[in-house]
């Protein structure tokens, strides 16, 4: 089945949304439609192009565009002047209908697939290769779409979000599809949630990681956010499964508003699948996972680190016992599983002291992860780190003061500036220290200097933690995406020492 040359009506393409009360109304029914998008620039001939409007951009105003390009019809949310033999969809909620009309030209994907969605603050992308690394271990075939890009088999496609656009995310699970795969594991964020990305997209399983400050600069207070998150779960059928984080409070609340079956996981007891830490060191971490009322005993081992990886490969492992996974399966998934780029990624170029790369760009994902370091760190614990602009300006002391409670050095810097002084960002992290930690701290704008100097100024039996970027390829300054990044210019420094 080739999805591009699909070939359907507009009147079947929206049969189930002209339901009589005119918030979706159709011009030229009969016009047939080869292809969809969002994006002008990849409109080709018999498209529908769907003209919705973004924060910085209305895709109407690129309309003509999309029409010199072979447009057969468009899809927008109000009337617009167009030739008379395009076809015209008007729709009041447009990025609702865009997610089905995509659902239906690729003809629900999903519904193929054994769906996992994993939505949280921190440890989506860690909980997703972990479950994606036993179900390889089960014989499975599965796809992967998250924050380090979509895995079609062993194809990779690089992403420009977390969770894709509705109309890109239906194409990558038609691909998965026409690939034989079985299942797809996925991040979902909040701006996914919130802006109806997901819509149309049968989730057999919905997993809950926790949820801290983030994202507060979108969604304007922690109980949206949350209510964002929570539209996950509350969009389950009762077939599906809810695998909530039973030592976040938040989950009750997720767990009264889903008609799905609810399993919880977590390292306090009184949940269904609990983990009992047995091992915590530098070199990794041994549990043992207990489920079933301690009818299921299964020895578990991996080369991550720290507690909040204990939850992770809870969050992974109880997903995987929902999908009938063999113990052995979820063992040796954990235990195969190297490090997850940008999550405590190691760069080892023969120094006596240890460098270590982490995503952690929120106040508790920092907090975890120097908590779990200090008692790891025989010498100076090195911090690296900052904040982005045009983002949630309100993490950004609460940043700093994780920072100071756990770190020796500190080295404040930028992280993604965009479109914000980068130095007025720096000050607001500092802001957070204590006045002492902040007469101490090492401002630093150029972040390549930062991370230098921090590896410089490391002697044996120290750590150096860069942090916030993990395993981003760019930096974005104003208008500009640079090349960088945190491992190679730390492997720079680190051969010349």
């Amino acid at each position: 089945m080739k999805h591009s040359v699909n070939r359907i009506s507009l009147k079947r393409l929206c049969e189930p949304l002209v339901d009589g009360t005119g918030a979706v109304a159709l011009c030229l029914p009969a016009t047939e439609v080869t292809g969809i998008t969002g994006d002008s620039r990849k409109v080709r001939p018999g498209d529908l192009f769907v003209a919705s409007a973004g924060a910085r951009v209305d895709g109407a105003d690129f309309v003509a565009e999309a029409l010199s390009r072979g447009a057969a019809a468009v899809a927008s949310e109000r009337p617009l002047p167009l030739p008379k033999d395009v076809g015209a969809v008007c729709a009041v909620n447009l990025p609702a209908v865009r997610a089905q009309l995509a659902d239906r030209f690729f003809q629900h994907p999903s519904g193929r697939l054994t769906v996992v969605g994993v939505t949280g603050t921190n440890g989506k992308t860690t909980t997703c290769s972990m479950l994606r690394s036993m179900l390889t271990m089960d014989g499975q075939s599965s796809g992967v779409i998250g924050t380090l890009g979509a895995w079609v088999g062993e194809t990779h496609e690089p992403l420009a979000n977390t969770t894709p656009d509705a109309i890109e995310l239906q194409r990558l699970l038609a691909r998965m599809v026409d690939k034989n795969l079985s299942s797809v594991v996925m991040e979902v964020s909040s701006h996914a949630l919130s802006q109806h990305r997901v819509d149309g997209v049968d989730f057999d399983l919905g997993v809950f990681t926790n949820l801290s400050q983030d994202h507060l600069d979108y969604h304007g207070s922690m109980e949206a956010y949350a209510a964002a998150k929570g539209r996950l779960f509350a969009g389950l059928l009762p077939d599906a499964t809810a695998v909530l984080n039973g030592d976040d409070p938040l989950s009750q609340r997720f767990a009264d508003e889903t008609v799905a079956r609810v399993l919880t996981y977590g390292l306090q007891p009184g949940v269904d699948v609990h983990g009992d830490v047995r091992r915590l060191d530098a070199h990794g971490t041994g549990f043992q996972l207990v489920c079933e009322r301690g009818a299921r005993r299964i020895d578990m081992s991996m080369r991550q680190v720290g507690r909040h990886n204990v939850a992770n490969a809870l969050a992974a492992a109880s997903a995987g016992h929902v999908l009938g996974l063999s113990a052995s399966a979820l063992r040796a998934g954990l235990s195969a599983l190297a490090a997850v780029p940008g999550r405590l990624e190691p760069v080892d170029c023969g120094q006596d002291f240890r460098v270590l790369v982490d995503y952690a760009h929120t106040p508790d994902a920092l907090e975890q992860v120097l908590a779990l370091l200090r008692p790891l760190t025989r010498g100076r614990l090195h911090v690296v780190f900052g904040c982005g602009g045009d983002r949630d300006a309100g993490k950004r002391p609460l940043m700093g003061a994780a920072a100071a409670r756990h770190g020796d050095v500190l080295y404040v810097t930028s992280d993604n500036p965009r479109g914000e002084p980068p130095a007025t960002i720096l000050d607001e992290v500092l802001a957070g220290m204590p006045q002492a930690a902040r007469r101490e701290a090492i401002s630093l704008v150029d972040r390549r200097e930062a991370i230098q100097t921090a590896c410089r100024e490391a002697r044996g039996g120290d750590v150096v933690l860069v942090a916030g970027k993990g395993h981003e390829t760019t930096q974005t300054i104003g208008e500009q995406v640079l090349p960088f990044d945190d491992r190679d210019v730390a492997r720079e420094v680190l051969w010349t020492l």
